[in-house]
This record gives C-alpha cells, structure tokens and sequence, in this order.
C-alpha cells in the first residue's frame, strides 16, 4: 500500500498466512513421518472460510465508496467514476478479510440496490457508510437511523463524509465543525459526538499517487484526510476485539511447532519422556484455553439477544394510545431485568469456567497416573541422586557440566520433588490456585466479571429517554381530541416524534446489550490471558530449558523453533491490539 498509515486488519492477516504457510511447508516435506503428521494439524488460514471478517462500505451512491477503498487498500483493480458506478456487490478479498463495495442507497433510479446493500450490510463486522459533503437527503437519513438502531449497527459503523474539497475551505477543521453541527438533527437519537466520524477527499489522496512534485503530493495527501480516517479504522478494529480473532489459529501453529520440536529432540531418553509429558500437559492448557470462549459465547448471545427483544417490547408501546403510566412501568421492569440479565449471565460463565477448569485438572491428573509418569519417576529421581545435586550445591554447577547434572538442576528449579508418584506433581499443579479444586479456582474468576458491573452505566440513558418522557407526556386518553384541534403538520411532527421515542428506547436497549456483550467478552479474554497464558508460558519456558540439554541441533529444529518465536512476537503484536475491559 502507498499510504503512510497501513490498514493493521489487513497487515495481521497476511503476517499469519504467511507464518502458517511457511510452516506448512517446511513440516510437510521432511522425512519425519510423525511431523508431516503434524503439519496437517496447521490451520489452512488464520481465519476459516465461514469466520473471515467482513468490512462493508454503504451510503449515498457516488459518495466515492470505491475510491475510498482504492485509497484505503491500494488495489488498483477497483472500478471508479461518475454516476452509480457499483451495479452489485463487489467482493475484494484478502488474507482473512473480506471488504465489500455495496451499491448506493435510496437511489431512487435503482430502488434493486437497496436490497443488495442490505444483504451485504446484514453479515457486517465492521460497516463504513460514506456521504458527501452534501451530506442527507431525508431518504438517506432514515436510512442510516435505520441501520443504526433499528439493525443495531452503531456500535459497528463509522460515518464517514467524503469529497471534502468541494466545501468552500476545504477540508479545513472549521469545515468539520460546521458540519458535526449539521449533522446533529439526522442523526438523532444518536449526536455527533456518539459517532465516530471522519471527514476525507479521497480523491485528493489519489491524485496524490500520480504527483510527481513531492510537495504537492504531501499537501494533497494531508488534506485528503486518509491517514486520518486509516489510524481511525484502525482504533475502531480494537476496539471491536478484532484482533483476537486471528489468535486462533496462531496458538495451534504454536503447539504444532512445540510437538514437533520435541520429535527432532536427539537427546537423553529421560528428558525427551519429560518433554513429551510436559507436551501433555501444554495441550490440556491449549485446549481448555481455546474451548472456553467457545462455551461462553453462547451465553453472551442469548443475554444479548434477551435484552434486545426487551427494548423493542417496550418501543412499541409508545404509539398514538400509548398510557404513559404503563409505558414508564414497563419501562422500568425492562431496565431491571437488564441488570438480572447482566448478574445471570455471569453466573452462567462462572459455571461454564468452573466446569472446563475441573475437566483440565482432571486431564492433568491422568498425565501424572499415565504409565509414561510412573516409569520415569524412578528414574529422574535416581538422576538427581547420581548427579549429588542438592539446593546448596545448585550454584557450583557451570555451564559444562553433564546433562545429568544439568537435569538435577532443572527439576530442582521446577519443584519436582524426589519420592513417589507425586513427584512431578509441584511441576503439574496449576499455580494459579495453588493446586486447589476447581471450586477455589472459580473464585479468582469474579474479578473479571465483576459483581458491581452496571450495564446501564455504559449508556446514555438520560438523554435516549428525554425525547420518549417528552412525548409520552402529550398522549394517552387525550391524544384524539388533541389532534382533532391541532394541525394537520402539528400531527405529523407528533408522529414523527413518536417514531423518534421508539427508536430511542431501541437505542437504548441495543446500547445496553452491547455493553453486556463487550464487556463479557473482553472480561472473558482478560481472565483467559490472566490465568492460562502464564502456565502455558512456564510450560514453554521449561520445554526450551530441556532442548537446551540436547547435544545435537539439526537445520530443521532451528527453522522450526525461528517459526515458533514468529508466531509467538505475532500473537503478542495482536494481544497489544485487543482492548481490555
């Protein structure tokens, strides 16, 4: 891309098919029987098909959707031009992103568009509605109120107003201004300052591209605005927990690439059988850390969805025979249950994690009774015996030393304890609950989700709800004879009004629900990223201490083990990038 900021979305999807290709190929012609096994165990793509991440441009046509995205991506292959130059759906794709360019809408010559746009915009992560300087027509405007609230995609759209260089200073900041001022009263119930917005001419930063005075080309490119609008995609792509989607298929590259490291391990019979229940227990951790966002999801969903049905309930009380004791009542016992609905739903995920922790410990368990355990016991306690390792004498051992003093050494560091089966156990135990049951571990599991979290907190309620107070106090029993006396223009602002406080509860609601959600799936990562990642990150520690002990090195071991630190410093560059709660 030539633009001096890059779209991150796009630069960790083509950094994580790189590394899974590479790996792919490098695991997958070997002579090793056992890691081209492996290798059909790495994910085709960092997203799979049915989950890639979809970015939607929508609007006004000829609002420069497609130039935008000529600019954003620097694909030359986009059509632009005068006149509704997107007929249908345009898919551009990428490495696990989809961008879409959707025809414009209310166009009035093709009314068909309007369909397509909708089709495409239903299935959105992320939705991009472009206008122009001209900004809405009444068509578009209830377009947008539609989407953004009837649909329940402000939380997933930027507004961005586009073709900035036609306004008479430009794209200048007292040009902004002046037009978040205007778009006040299209955008209600939402403000200006509850959207986010970007003002661009996307145009001037193509014309930027074809500049050969490298003054001019600068002057073009910063009042084009891209560079802003690409740094505000960007924050609005963490923001919506974007990042952690690709981290999937990097932790099972990971543990492909730890399992393989240990098949070209060529060294003591001992430390490769401790290395390979270490690999066991790494697994149990990965799979347990990669199947709880899967289980709690589902619960997220349906509060969610519960909460949404709540809100649109109560907007379609307020009608021309509304009571407003009744509105407000309801009203009330909604607001309540959303609350109920937010303490409900962190039982159900305390209870998901409570069980997912007992069936780990419980794996962890059969790890240390496994026969491979049993059998080596014996023999690494002999080991420390042989070697005449003591704590004191720990730090008179040199770097020269035999691999059996270096083994006694590192048991003694990872707590393994001489006698008995239990011997690794002080290695295995989960130190996060101190080797306690599942019950105990569940307690640390409250400080993520939060007894004292409040929904509505998160929303601005006053305001949505001052519009509905203000009409519902003007209908009832006496809204017939009022209209009777009024005019017919007094009756139609008094529908209008009306269609506003529906959508404003709607609003309302939606808002509250998406609090829930982000708020539940950014407290579930924390708490996955707090309690897993520093056992899977002790375990890793302890497999690289044993491969140090290895007397030989082939070319494949290093290949594998560089691809293990790129996806390691990729997964860390994503972690960086998902907002914590």
């Amino acid at each position: 891309m030539n633009n001096t900021t890059s779209f991150e979305i796009l630069d960790w999807a083509t950094a994580g098919n790189d590394l899974l290709k590479r790996a792919s190929t490098e695991l997958g012609n070997v002579p090793s029987e056992k890691i081209r096994d492996l290798a059909k165990q790495i994910p085709a793509a960092v997203l799979a098909e049915d989950e890639t991440i979809k970015l939607v441009f929508a609007g006004q046509y000829s609002a420069g959707k497609s130039t935008i995205l000529k600019a954003l991506t620097g694909r030359a292959d986009i059509a632009t031009g005068a006149g509704i130059t997107t007929q249908e759906a345009h898919v551009y794709e990428w490495d696990g992103v989809c961008v879409i360019d959707t025809p414009g809408v209310h166009t009035e010559l093709r009314p068909d568009h309007d369909e397509i746009s909708y089709q495409a915009i239903s299935s959105a992560d992320l939705l991009v509605f472009v206008v122009t300087n001209e900004l809405f027509d009444s068509h578009l405007a209830k377009h947008f109120r539609k989407l953004a609230i009837e649909k329940d995609k402000a939380h997933e759209m930027m507004l961005v107003v586009n073709k900035m260089r036609r306004c008479a200073t430009g794209n200048s900041v007292g040009m902004q201004d002046i037009i978040r001022e205007d778009l006040r009263k299209v955008l209600a119930p939402f403000s200006p300052e509850d959207m986010r917005i970007c003002f661009i001419d996307a145009e001037s930063f193509i014309d930027s591209q074809h500049e050969n005075d490298s003054e001019t080309a600068a002057m073009l490119r910063k009042k084009s605005g891209i560079e802003v609008f690409t740094k505000e995609l960007n924050t609005f792509v963490r923001e919506s927990g974007m990042a952690g989607r690709y981290t999937t298929a990097l932790y099972s590259l990971e543990q492909v690439l730890q399992e393989a490291l240990s098949v070209e391990s060529n060294g003591d019979n001992d430390v490769d059988a401790l290395e390979e229940l270490l690999l066991q227990r790494r697994r149990a951790l990965h799979e347990t850390r990669d199947r709880i966002p899967r289980t709690v999801e589902k619960e997220i969903q349906n509060v969610g969805t519960q909460i949404r049905q709540d809100g649109r309930k109560v907007a379609d009380l307020i009608n021309g025979n509304a009571d407003q004791k009744e509105v407000n009542n309801e009203l009330q016992k909604a607001q309540d249950r959303v609350q109920l609905h937010a303490d409900n739903c962190g039982k159900s995920i305390e209870r998901a994690i409570e069980q997912q922790v007992g069936e780990l410990e419980e794996t962890v368990r059969n790890i240390l009774n496994s026969e491979l355990a049993k059998e080596l016991v014996p023999r690494l306690n002999h080991r420390i015996q042989e070697a005449n390792i003591s704590p004191e004498a720990m730090g008179r051992i040199n770097k020269a030393a035999d691999i059996s003093q270096k083994l006694g050494k590192f048991l003694i560091e990872n707590s393994f304890k001489a006698g008995g089966s239990g011997a690794l156990g002080g290695m295995f135990k989960l130190s996060q609950y101190s080797g306690t049951n599942a019950h105990v571990a569940v307690k640390a599991v409250g400080q993520f989700f939060g007894k004292t979290f409040k929904p509505w907190e998160a929303v601005k309620w006053a305001k949505l709800t001052a519009n509905a107070g203000r009409v519902l106090a003007v209908v009832g029993t006496v809204l017939t004879i009022y209209l009777q006396f009024k005019e017919e223009a007094d009756a139609a602002q008094l529908e209008v009004d009306l269609r506003e406080s529906r959508a404003s509860i709607r609003g309302g609601f939606n808002d509250a629900a998406h609090a829930i959600e982000m708020h539940f799936d950014k407290a579930t990562g924390t708490y996955i990223a707090d309690t897993f990642d520093p056992e899977i990150e002790s375990v890793d520690k302890q497999l690289a201490e044993l491969r140090e002990m290895q007397q030989t090195r082939s070319d494949l071991f290093r290949n594998m083990g560089e691809l293990l630190e790129e996806t390691r410093q990729l997964i860390k560059v994503l972690h960086a990038n998902t907002a914590k709660p």
